[in-house]
């Protein structure tokens, strides 16, 4: 009889443990499947417009003066930004208005993956 105790109660254990994760997601036991990545990827991105304040010599990063960005919840500031390629700081120029592209490379991190004088309308 204890066996069989044993057994029920290691078939119960598996049982909350597989579907545990069906559960994670604040209780209403279902996933968003690929919604999730899909959200995370539109979060990944964000634009904005700012002045260029320097130029490192490398071509690493800029300093810009940039507006709010509500994408990520950042305030106007003025800040260093790494650029995903030296080759985004040919032509840009001190003082020079830009249209620039953030993507997230980590928790906290984002790169310009594009930068070009900005138009007016």
């Amino acid at each position: 009889m204890k066996l069989s105790h044993i057994a029920i109660s290691l078939v119960a254990a598996a049982a909350l443990t597989t579907t545990g994760g069906a559960f994670a997601g604040g209780g209403h036991g279902h996933n968003h499947g690929g919604h999730d990545k899909e959200a995370e990827q539109e979060e990944r991105t964000a634009e904005s417009t700012g002045k260029v304040h320097s130029i490192a010599e490398d071509g690493s990063s800029v300093v810009l003066e940039h507006g709010p960005i509500p994408a990520l919840r950042w305030p106007a500031m003025t800040m260093e930004l790494a650029l995903a390629d030296p080759s985004l700081a040919e032509g840009l120029e001190v003082g020079a208005q830009v249209h620039f592209v953030l993507h997230q490379t980590g928790a906290t991190d984002y790169k310009i993956i594009s930068i070009e004088p900005a138009h007016d309308h």
